[in-house]
């Protein structure tokens, strides 16, 4: 997904969710159409780094199926997020097959729930055949008003919760810009933009299942028209490359579990990503570019004025050892200067 010189080796976990994060905010505050070569291309980057901090967590072991989100430290909260994400950004993806999208973002968006209902950040929602047999209890008119009116306040008590969910992450994302941060800060706003992607989650997944009935329906319009469709030219090139969901393991057992029947590779590291594509040819050699770089007349001229500064500080450190008094003076000087003059005191132009 990403360009060599954008994943280099010795990355950090944290540095590279940060990119991805800031990236997803530009990506969701352009105004460019989501079909756009540069929204695309910073969509795919995005997911790239996704998947490459995925592949550190798994690495890492940074979960554990028996903890709770309360033993969770506070830095690490936001890697429940991942799957998330990668759900959300797949869905945007414009030049892929729909249905692989669709699917991928199913995975990724269930994984994601399974995942915070296993560290008790949210509840096991009810079974949709507990819900159809409740629906069918036979009733009168009264039963059946009643109910829709109870659903209704539901939809509307959860959009005021998301409402309001919304308006306080706006605030703490604001807290969390600052230099300094309390941990306590960090971890409120965390755990809110958990419940708020939960609640995202339920909503992408019942627009996905109606999106996947849409998908089957014009399937089999396809394949009823396809004697139509067999006269068209076939279109040049190999075929797309299917996708390949990237989610959160430790092990080949989880992989069954947590992949879905899907061929994922989540134990790749960053250094592994990379060492592949070297030896497919894609990104150039890392040995191979700091030769060439060492070697450069750009880097000759950055190590030839680094050798004369070195030099120029050494010829003042002795100057002040010996208390030379030409230099001594003309310090003091400069240090008078400054406390009468302050900065910008001479450069009036264009200033009323």
């Amino acid at each position: 997904m990403a360009e060599a010189n954008e994943i280099p080796i010795d990355r950090k976990l944290g540095e590279i969710f940060e990119e991805a994060y800031n990236l997803m905010d530009t990506i969701e505050a352009c105004y460019d159409p989501m079909n756009s070569p540069g929204v695309q291309a910073n969509i795919k980057k995005c997911i790239g780094l996704y998947e490459d901090a995925t592949r550190l967590v798994s690495l890492c072991g940074l979960f554990s199926s028996n903890e709770t989100y309360e033993e969770i430290a506070t830095e690490n909260l936001r890697y429940f997020l991942l799957p998330f994400f990668l759900g959300q950004l797949n869905l945007k993806l414009c030049n892929a097959d729909r249905k692989q999208i669709v699917e991928m973002a199913d995975v990724y968006f269930n994984d994601f729930l399974r995942r915070c209902e296993n560290y008790a950040l949210c509840q096991k929602p009810e079974t949709e055949s507990a819900v159809v047999a409740r629906n069918d209890t036979p009733g009168d008119k009264v039963q059946e008003l009643a109910r829709m009116a109870q659903e209704r306040n539901t939809k509307l008590q959860k959009y005021q919760e998301k409402k309001e969910l919304t308006d306080q992450i706006k605030l703490l994302k604001v807290a969390m810009k600052k230099e300094h941060v309390d941990d306590e800060i960090k971890r409120e706003f965390y755990l809110k933009l958990l419940k708020s992607c939960i609640m995202e989650a339920h909503d992408e997944l019942a627009s996905i299942a109606q999106e996947k009935q849409i998908l089957q329906y014009i399937d089999v319009a396809r394949r009823n028209n396809s004697s139509t469709e067999s006269h068209k030219p076939t279109p040049k090139g190999p075929p797309p490359r299917p996708l390949k969901p990237i989610i959160i393991t430790r092990d080949a057992a989880q992989k069954a579990v947590y992949g879905m029947g899907y061929p994922s590779l989540p134990t790749m590291t960053v250094a592994d990503f990379y060492e592949q594509r070297v030896r497919e040819g894609i990104f150039p050699d890392a040995e191979r570019m700091k030769e060439i770089n060492k070697n450069s007349l750009m880097n000759r001229v950055y190590q030839d004025n680094a050798a004369e500064l070195d030099k120029e500080e050494e010829e003042k450190e002795t100057l002040v050892e010996q208390d030379d008094e030409e230099y001594l003076a003309r310090q003091r000087a400069k240090d008078e200067f400054k406390d009468d003059h302050r900065r910008g005191y001479g450069n009036r132009h264009n200033r009323s």
